[in-house]
């Protein structure tokens, strides 16, 4: 598969009256297609043995789907700026794919599978969709950070699903204890520098315009008040709000 085309390319050339000069030029470009498709093919066959070595498994931590094609086209040689561009068919020997690396990410309440290239450095790797920081790790280190990225997405799911059931029960019950209430879900945030982190409230609407919010705690029962709106006072002003303190 990783022969040169040289015999093949020059039929294509027939007709075409390219000179030697050209000829030469295209032959050189096919044979440095070739020899980058030949340093990929290492190059993917380095990562894989470094990962098998680190205890990666392939099919489960890893796939390496590096293949070898022959692609025929016309391509563009010389230059626009000086007006020496030409053209001539071409076929030439192309790699598509290699190692990548199995992760979960959790998105859209539910963990997914993603797969992501993974890159040498002598016997270093990198992965940076998984890690912090973009920098080269031992093999045994970033087999470690992809386990703990697997555990840190299962956390993060066990603590949505188990918001998610306080939310669903805290609902409930304020319907139950006040059913003639409106009681909905909302959102309010943590406003902090530079950092704004959205939490769920519960809110019991009463007929008069009076509201309570509730902010949610880590288990039933465990919700705490947040903020209220008394129908009857909140919309009072000037002279009516000090005469409603006054006949207190």
């Amino acid at each position: 598969m990783l022969q040169t085309q040289e015999n093949t390319q020059l039929d294509l050339f027939e007709g075409k009256l390219l000179t030697t000069k050209q000829r030469l030029e295209v032959q050189k470009y096919i044979d440095d297609c070739h020899r980058e498709v030949v340093r990929k093919n290492d190059e993917s066959k380095n990562i894989q043995l470094l990962l098998d070595e680190g205890g990666f498994i392939e099919g489960i931590d890893y796939v390496n789907n590096f293949e070898i094609h022959e692609k025929t086209y016309t391509h563009e040689f010389g230059y626009s700026y000086n007006n020496t561009q030409w053209e001539a068919e071409v076929s030439v020997m192309r790699g598509s794919g290699g190692c990548q690396i199995i992760y979960d990410v959790l998105r859209d309440g539910k963990i997914t599978v993603e797969k992501s290239y993974v890159y040498r450095e002598g016997d270093k790797l990198q992965c940076s969709s998984f890690t912090q920081q973009y920098r080269f790790y031992l093999v045994s280190s970033l087999l470690r950070k992809l386990k703990e990225n697997n555990e840190d997405a299962l956390r993060k799911l066990e603590i949505k699903n188990r918001a998610q059931t306080v939310l669903e029960y805290t609902v409930e019950k304020y319907t139950k204890l006040f059913p003639n209430a409106t009681v909905t879900i909302g959102a309010d945030y943590n406003r902090r520098r530079n950092d704004y982190t959205e939490f769920k409230t519960v809110i019991i609407n009463f007929t008069s315009g009076s509201y309570v919010i509730y902010r949610l705690g880590y288990a039933n029962d465990g919700e705490y008040f947040h903020k209220s709106f008394d129908g009857a006072v909140d919309t009072l002003k000037g002279i009516d709000l000090l005469n409603h303190f006054n006949n207190q």
